[in-house]
């Protein structure tokens, strides 16, 4: 809540039980189990009485970083409240295997380290329903307001993007080029490194995402990353 835009909050709260949320790059899983602290709080004091009406949530990670607390709580909650899949990247998932989302949440995952951002946004906004809305965030990028610099002394941002021409495109600009979605970017610039923070709003289904050609990639936690717009 507080890393992602401001409505991010209101739009989880909103979400009833027959609605889904994914996670991507989950970890541990903190956010889902935080999620749900007050419902394993209730259940424990009424004696095991469900009066839930909160979504369904499912994390993934590429690796299995369950701890005793998830699978006490998944055991408490039962009935598939909560999922946690590993050992695949997003990519790997069919729609068929995850189904539709209301929220998708990335939090450094994917959308910092994805080697094809076109891929992932794809794959992505596959998973979101019509009317959903994907929330994530980038450390260290040219803003859209273009009020920030490198963090680094002598080093580029760590995402970048350039049109055919070599100019820069900040990623938000990029995000609104892809079609049948709304977006949102606020800077953050309190954050040491300072973030970008981003809401995309899924508006219909036929998708279609600018594709970027992969320019350089250097490993790092985030990775540093260039583009180039494809024409």
């Amino acid at each position: 809540v507080e890393t992602l835009p401001s409505d991010f909050d209101l739009g989880l709260k909103n979400l009833g039980e027959q609605d889904r949320w994914l996670d991507i790059g989950a970890g541990k899983a903190q956010a889902i189990l935080d999620y749900f602290l007050t419902d394993i709080e209730s259940m424990r004091q009424e004696k095991g009485r469900r009066g839930m009406r909160k979504a369904k949530a499912v994390a993934i990670s590429v690796e299995d970083r369950r701890t005793p607390l998830w699978h006490e709580t998944a055991a408490t909650l039962g009935g598939n409240r909560i999922q946690y899949l590993h050992d695949k990247r997003l990519n790997e998932y069919s729609l068929g295997e995850l189904g539709r989302f209301q929220i998708i949440t990335d939090i450094f995952g994917g959308f910092s380290y994805s080697e094809d951002l076109s891929q992932f946004m794809e794959k992505t906004l596959s998973f979101l329903d019509t009317k959903g809305t994907f929330y994530t965030v980038l450390q260290d990028v040219k803003s859209e307001t273009d009020t920030n610099q490198p963090y680094y002394a002598n080093s580029p941002y760590l995402t970048r993007i350039a049109d055919a021409k070599g100019g820069d495109v900040n990623v938000c600009a990029w995000l609104k080029r892809i079609s049948c979605v709304e977006v949102a970017c606020e800077l953050k610039a309190a954050w040491q490194p300072p973030i970008e923070v981003y809401r995309v709003r899924k508006t219909c289904d036929q998708v279609s995402v600018p594709r970027l050609e992969r320019t350089h990639y250097q490993a790092g936690t985030p990775p540093e990353r260039s583009y180039r717009v494809m024409e």
